[in-house]
């Protein structure tokens, strides 16, 4: 395991990288707990084209309830090693390789220190945090999932077009390119007037400051390869035999305004899985952790009644 610890006075994480296959960093950031004993810890998984750096404020609402939190930059983002030569390009072979580097942070990180181990997940981080938990359904005591990647939105009309294109496109040379209107990151495209992603222009800055303060931490849009990849892993995700695995008591917070990935699909599967609590707020768009205060209270009352009981 390789220990770059790199802090500041201004960062509340400590970071650290271990090696996958030898070769391929994944850096992951422990903010202590200062409680003692800690209540437990939390993995804070975020989603795709996002970072550690993003969600610190987040790991600071957790800290003061009493908890250790670790929160893993996913391979392909943040500073953990990118699949490409061009680091903009959200490229992943099989979300598979997202699990087993969760599972590999667990073994060596999390599971040695003996503490009950909750989630808190965003998007793709709520998907690989379910796909997780149908590998390992003792390992977590209790999940909270805001907005999970069950499904995609998109059109009804290009989703099946879309799926035959990256299968196809998947196993050529076309895999490594960038899906059709994807590119690599811009700031002059972050325009937050009209935007889908969240109601409070502060939170809506965090991203783009902290990628100003680390160019490094910037991704742009998506290959044919990811896209083939997360269509895959959401008929997993449908399976029923794959879903009975997940017996994880969790609570599924669904942003009812969320443009991005699928409401229905979120509330289709919360009524199939074994233990699984289902709450929409109104309003909400798909980034609740950034959502104006009263979406935000509203998220964090859930998790508070959820966590304690």
């Amino acid at each position: 395991m390789i220990h770059n610890k790199t802090h500041s006075n201004k960062e509340i994480f400590e970071y650290h990288y271990f090696l996958v296959k030898d070769t391929f960093k994944i850096r992951y950031g422990i903010a202590p707990c200062y409680e003692k004993p800690a209540k437990g810890i939390f993995l804070l998984l975020h989603g795709r084209s996002e970072f550690i750096e993003k969600y610190k404020w987040v790991a600071k609402q957790l800290q003061k309830k009493g908890f250790q939190v670790v929160s893993p930059d996913w391979r392909g983002q943040g500073l953990s090693s990118r699949e490409l030569e061009n680091r903009h390009k959200g490229h992943i072979n099989r979300f598979d390789d997202y699990v087993d580097d969760l599972a590999a942070l667990y073994l060596r990180v999390i599971e040695p220190q003996r503490l009950p181990v909750y989630i808190l997940a965003h998007s793709m981080g709520g998907h690989i945090a379910l796909r997780f938990m149908s590998r390992h359904p003792l390992k977590i005591k209790k999940a909270v999932l805001a907005s999970p990647m069950i499904d995609i939105t998109m059109p009804a009309i290009m989703k099946p077009v879309s799926k035959l294109l990256s299968k196809k496109l998947s196993k050529t040379q076309f895999a490594k390119k960038y899906t059709i209107g994807s590119g690599d990151y811009s700031v002059r495209k972050a325009k937050f007037k009209g935007n889908n992603l969240c109601h409070d222009l502060e939170k809506y800055r965090i991203l783009h400051n902290e990628i100003a303060n680390n160019p490094d931490l910037a991704i742009g849009g998506v290959t044919w390869g990811w896209l083939n990849a997360a269509f895959e892993s959401i008929e997993v995700l449908k399976q029923d035999d794959i879903i009975a695995k997940i017996s994880t008591p969790i609570l599924m917070i669904s942003a009812q305004k969320d443009s991005i990935v699928s409401s229905k699909a979120q509330e289709k599967l919360s009524s199939k899985l074994p233990n699984c609590s289902f709450l929409s707020i109104k309003g909400a768009f798909h980034e609740l952790f950034f959502e104006e205060i009263g979406i935000n209270n509203q998220l964090w009352d859930a998790f508070n009644r959820f966590v304690v009981e």
